[in-house]
């Protein structure tokens, strides 16, 4: 069976219009539409999912909240979903920072500086790595129905709200087996290029409410190849 993870960026925060650093802030989403979650509801309703994983940030189960409140007795919460932590820098702007060198040093190599009281990256992909495992094995654990290894595509980055073309199923192809991760753009991009070599971090773009899927092929072992 084919495998989907539906990688979904929480919904607008006064933050996000206000372009500030949030990171493991936790400021709540805009009331109503303004949250930009319509499309996103839209895109979701009626879609079976196997398994639900959301950052235990208040935006990211709020967006659940909004777009699948059915959903919400199923999430598994975890902390590792988390944005990248920016320390003394969260609900600061560039303006603000602009002229701290220690800033303009991160912009230029977010690798090698850790923002003030913040998290460094060699911790941040440790730990979207850690995950990424986790989710990687329960893609095949989840109810037992995946075998084989896993081959793996993806969407083109998405723009804000927008889908790539799923891979065409056969007629006899079973629906896919699919989870959805509600998180933050800064996981969504490494998730994507730690699975995809050659894909940059910047290379993804996935704006609030957005989707990114990514498709795992289930490959059945050969009869041939069985004991081998």
């Amino acid at each position: 069976m084919n495998v989907e993870w539906w990688l979904v960026r929480h919904g607008l925060t006064a933050w996000n219009t206000e372009r500030r650093y949030q990171g493991h802030s936790d400021p709540p989403l805009l009331p109503g539409e303004a949250s930009g979650l319509t499309e996103l509801r839209r895109e979701l309703e009626g879609v079976n999912f196997a398994a639900v994983y959301a950052s235990d940030l208040r935006r990211c189960l709020e967006t659940l909240a909004w777009a699948r409140p059915d959903l919400l007795d199923k999430v598994h919460i975890d902390p590792r979903l988390r944005e990248m932590n920016f320390g003394q820098w969260e609900g600061q702007t560039y303006e603000m920072l602009k002229d701290d060198e220690r800033y303009r040093a991160w912009i230029d190599d977010p690798q090698a500086i850790t923002p003030p009281g913040g998290e460094s990256w060699q911790a941040f992909q440790s730990r979207v790595s850690e995950v990424c495992r986790d989710l990687l094995e329960r893609s095949g654990a989840v109810k037992g129905t995946v075998s084989g290894p896993l081959s793996w595509a993806s969407d083109q980055p998405a723009e804000p709200l927008s889908l790539g073309l799923a891979p065409q199923p056969s007629a006899s192809a079973q629906e896919p087996l699919r989870l959805l991760i509600v998180t933050h753009g800064g996981v969504m991009s490494l998730l994507c290029s730690l699975l995809q070599p050659g894909l940059g971090f910047w290379d993804t773009h996935v704006g609030p409410g957005g989707i990114q899927r990514l498709y795992f092929q289930g490959q059945e072992e050969s009869e041939g190849g069985k004991g081998s």
